[in-house]
């Protein structure tokens, strides 16, 4: 990184900073383009992007950078109408000037889209904080069901055993003709016996195997003597507990892994959502609405107290989710008139990269 800090012709602070959007603690992020010899693009050594770590400083080869931007990359455009410039070189003035050109209705899908996914983060989040999930990950036992004979209904199979006073254990299974995850619960009473009276002693269970083994994730099959009594039958909700586990593991690893800070903050305002992700989401849209009427790229956000409501969590979920709504009708309206070209012209993108160059 340090050979393309030396190549620089652009730097800029990108970004919350940027949008006039950060707090105390907000990270600065810095974007620049850098020129690379030929003797390196055309032999070894050629790097078309690099960065810091943690992804603050990012630096883009001339024409990575100009690819990028002719696919109306939301985080590319943005570094051509920063006001927070370190560093500019004369040789970026033909991409500077002609900024303007490199906007195109393909920010409806790169703006939008980008401010969709910031919405399904949000949610994922929403989901997560009003719905933390058990340390202890449930077994395959809490997703079975079994028919009381008694009443006509299904219930839990923890409720069925307790009911009758019966342990999963001496609880042995067969499959149910062409019944997926259906099956017979035979029960095992000479073991129940012999477990509870120790006169018992000589008497040889059927050695069912019981429904299932604890720690396991497999519902167990028991050989069963031909026409034992069937005491009732067992469904097992496999998909519900395949769906558990992977939301288990998504939980626990979003616990171990979510930054402390940006958690603690949305903890403290006690709406339930990412306030950033949701500020963003709509900053992107009200941005790409303005783009496709106007032509222009305002970075600055006029609204910046209403934003930094929502990242403050002073607006309400559901009010919040509604106004995305609102504002992704006035994108598809603003997209539909706008005056913008459909694409960038890629010979007008080709020249200002030879004139850079040359």
């Amino acid at each position: 990184m340090e050979r393309e800090e030396k190549q620089l012709i652009f730097k800029v602070v990108s970004g919350s900073k940027a949008y006039g959007l950060d707090l105390p603690t907000s990270d600065t992020d810095i974007r620049g383009i850098y020129l690379t010899p030929n003797e390196f693009r055309l032999g070894f050594g050629y790097k078309n992007q690099v960065a810091d770590k943690k992804n603050d400083i990012v630096y883009y080869e001339l024409n990575r950078f100009v690819s990028l931007l002719m696919d109306n990359n939301p985080n590319i455009i943005e570094n051509l109408f920063s006001d927070i410039v370190l560093l500019k070189d004369d040789k970026i003035n033909p991409l500077l000037k002609n900024r303007h050109a490199f906007l195109s209705k393909k920010i409806k899908y790169t703006f939008g889209g980008y401010a969709i996914s910031q919405i399904k983060k949000a949610r994922g989040l929403n989901k997560k904080v009003v719905n933390p999930v058990d340390k202890e990950r449930k077994t395959p036992l809490d997703f079975c069901y079994i028919f009381e004979k008694e009443d006509g209904y299904m219930m839990l199979a923890k409720q069925w055993l307790h009911k009758h006073g019966k342990t999963q254990g001496f609880c042995g299974l067969t499959e149910m003709p062409n019944g997926p995850q259906l099956y017979k619960v035979h029960y095992d009473y000479l073991a129940e016996e012999k477990n509870d009276n120790p006169r018992y002693a000589d008497i040889t269970p059927h050695g069912f195997r019981g429904i299932v083994n604890m720690g396991s994730d497999f519902i167990r099959h028991s050989e069963v003597p031909k026409g034992f009594y069937v005491e009732s039958y067992l469904w097992y909700n496999m998909d519900g507990y395949t769906s558990h586990c992977k939301d288990h593991k998504e939980y626990w690893e979003w616990v171990a892994n979510r930054n402390p800070h940006r958690y603690n903050d949305n903890a403290k305002h006690g709406k339930g959502y990412d306030g950033k992700n949701l500020m963003h989401c709509v900053r992107m849209l009200e941005m790409a609405i303005e783009v496709l009427n106007t032509g222009d790229v305002v970075l600055r956000r006029p609204n910046r107290d209403f934003l930094l409501g929502i990242r403050r969590g002073e607006h309400d979920y559901d009010d919040i989710i509604s106004l995305i709504g609102d504002r992704e009708l006035e994108l598809k309206e603003a997209a539909d008139n706008s005056s913008l070209p459909d694409k960038v012209d890629f010979d007008m993108a080709h020249k200002i990269i030879l004139d850079i160059r040359q």
